[in-house]
């Protein structure tokens, strides 16, 4: 049971084959079997969930049942969830125990499902891996000298080791989609801003999160169908808006293959990939094409160059928000000595630490103007497919962030040239799902995105299926078959 899909076990507690309590003691019994050396689950709330487990037991006669009724989960340790320590990977956090839920977190609770612990975070959810001073490292189901990701991988390794169903994740530089991506698992970035982040970690506990231009909430899952059946529930308005404005997302453009018009982008000399990554989307183009879809290779509406450059720019300011005063001046410094050319991810760091607001509306007018032209891109293809990250999982590092590397096809590359594919979707909004497409010559798994127009996120995730069922979807991790 532990490694159905969701909305299987949701109908076998609907159709009373198995009891919600049955369920939740499955998943409590896998934590207690394979948690210790993965590390996925930092906090439970077991005799709470098992007592609301036999409530919902109790109503599964009525009719009116929600759409996650009796479906126990865990939440990514950056949402406050009532009654659980919530940390947000911050040990100046670490007594924190809500006493409201995040707002995402309270419409899958309204829906039905049953909150039973929180996964793994880096500190302030801002690393590519996930670790921090409070829990320690996680390590990927697939290999546990590996990384599952960042900073949703708590979320994606708990997923991966049948520990939990559903997760819910947020994504602000490829959060949702490279733990997806690392784990073999299905994870969804949404169009901006239909989630509410209300109750998101950072900010601090209590403060009010409702909107930054680039992050969201979206969820992870074993299959595209439990993604759907999430965003059903997880889509509205934000609680302070919602007496007047209403979400309803538009049904997916088609679900016949042979109409789909899909573009490729398998690679690009400014964010090169491992070559692995590439043909396997190729290889996942040309199943597509066999298929009856119609496929081409992108003419992009706008360069990489150019969008690297809007999104690192409203990004690092983000990241750096409430830095101590000696990292900006460091940066500041460093910001005096910059060759104009110089791309290098430091670079941009330091270009963000002095942005000026008069100089952020620039660049913000510069990602307005890229949007439309991504609209217009879409007006000739449904989605485009493209790389999540440049390489499969790769080995624990931990040594401070700018001292890390990479290595691409045999090459040395800067650790945080692994988000650059995260900025496309994230810069102007727009819905990607990861799709896991095979498995690299050391047996990780390999994903791509499927990116789509704004606020058409179930063309997004009908793409997926169809991947889906010609590419073979998740697997068990060996070790745990």
């Amino acid at each position: 049971m532990i490694f159905e899909n969701a909305h299987e076990i949701l109908k076998k507690i609907k159709q009373k084959e198995v009891s919600a309590k049955e369920v939740l003691e499955s998943f409590l019994k896998q934590v207690e079997s394979v948690n210790p050396s993965i590390n996925a689950v930092i906090a439970l709330d077991a005799e709470r969930a098992l007592e609301k487990a036999k409530q919902a037991d109790k109503k599964t006669t009525s009719k009116s049942l929600g759409p996650l009724h009796g479906l126990p989960m865990t939440i990514k340790d950056a949402f406050e969830v009532e009654g659980i320590v919530s940390t947000g990977g911050n040990p100046a956090w670490k007594e924190n125990i809500p006493k409201r839920n995040a707002e995402a977190v309270q419409r899958l609770v309204d829906a039905g499902a049953i909150i039973f612990g929180k996964t793994n975070v880096p500190f302030l959810s801002s690393d590519l891996q996930s670790f921090n001073k409070i829990y320690g490292t996680t390590n990927n189901p697939w290999d546990l000298e590996r990384t599952p990701g960042g900073s949703s991988g708590g979320s994606a390794a708990a997923l991966a080791a049948g520990m939990t169903p559903l997760e819910l994740g947020s994504d602000i530089g490829g959060s949702i989609r490279v733990p997806a991506h690392f784990c073999g698992l299905f994870g969804h970035k949404p169009s901006y801003n239909i989630i509410s982040e209300v109750g998101h970690m950072p900010p601090p506990p209590g403060s009010i999160l409702t909107g930054n231009g680039l992050s969201v909430a979206g969820p992870l899952a074993r299959s595209p169908e439990d993604l759907e059946i999430a965003l059903d529930v997880l889509v509205a308005a934000q609680e302070q808006d919602s007496p007047a404005w209403k979400i309803k997302l538009p049904k997916a453009r088609t679900k016949n293959i042979k109409e789909l018009k899909i573009a490729i982008w398998p690679e690009e000399p400014y964010a090169e990939v491992d070559n692995e990554i590439v043909n396997l989307i190729k290889e996942t183009a040309d199943d597509l094409k066999h298929a009856g879809a119609q496929v081409e290779k992108a003419n992009l509406p706008i360069s990489f160059k150019e969008i690297d450059k809007i999104y690192s720019l409203l990004l690092n300011p983000l990241m750096l928000a409430g830095s101590p005063e000696e990292t900006f001046e460091t940066l500041s410094k460093l910001n005096e000595g910059l060759d104009p050319n110089d791309i290098s991810e430091l670079a941009k760091v330091a270009r963000g630490s002095v942005l000026k607001h008069a100089d952020w509306v620039m660049v913000n007018a510069m990602r307005q103007n890229m949007r439309q032209k991504w609209r217009e891109f879409f007006k000739k293809y449904d989605v485009i497919l493209c790389p999540t990250s440049i390489t499969p999982a790769f080995k624990h590092n931990h040594n401070p962030i700018h001292e890390r590397k990479l290595t691409v096809n045999g090459k040395d590359d800067e650790y945080l040239r692994a988000t650059l594919w995260a900025g496309p979707a994230v810069s102007a909004g727009l819905p990607s799902t990861n799709v896991p497409i095979g498995m690299s010559s050391e047996n990780l798994p390999i994903g791509m995105q499927i990116t789509g127009p704004y606020l058409e996120d179930k063309t997004c995730i009908e793409v997926a299926k169809i991947v889906k069922d010609l590419r073979g979807g998740f697997k068990i991790p060996p070790s745990l078959l």
